[in-house]
């Protein structure tokens, strides 16, 4: 719990606490006027104001410590995996750079990359007309080598 949170707190006891002295004050006031013991009812109730704001500050402190405790594990356990994360990215973004594997840039750098790779041959109707034709042959040649074997047996 902050320190500002604390003080907020304590603030609003002591002002509670005031409140509720002032109403005991007058009214004790009324009533030590008649007895006199004026002075013996001021330090008890000075002693009761005291052991009121130790006893709440110590709750306080007590709910601050449960909080912390709480709080504290799950931050860390989120801390870990965040970390975790980022290395586990960091690693990743080397090993693509290592292999040379680059998005889309338009950097001068990576068109010297590209230069650097071999050229990828490009579509050829007549190439692929030539490979379509002997894929058929070569079927056509398969088929006539079983029928042949059919016909020995």
């Amino acid at each position: 719990m902050s320190s500002k949170l604390v003080k907020k707190l304590l603030n609003q006891t002591n002002t509670q606490l005031e409140s509720n002295d002032d109403t005991r004050y007058h009214s004790q006031a009324k009533s030590t006027k008649d007895s006199g013991g004026k002075s013996r009812r001021t330090v008890t109730h000075n002693i009761a104001k005291e052991e009121a704001i130790q006893g709440h500050i110590q709750s306080i402190l007590r709910l601050d410590n449960l909080v912390h405790e709480h709080t504290s594990s799950t931050a860390q356990k989120s801390f870990t995996r965040r970390s975790s994360d980022l290395k586990l990215q960091a690693k990743n973004e080397r090993r693509l750079k290592k292999s040379g594997v680059v998005g889309a840039s338009n950097s001068r750098s990576s068109s010297s990359s590209f230069s650097k790779q071999r050229q990828q041959p490009t579509f050829n109707k007549e190439r692929a007309k030539r490979k379509k034709d002997e894929e058929y042959y070569s079927d056509i040649a398969r088929a006539l080598k079983k029928a042949k074997k059919r016909n020995k047996k």
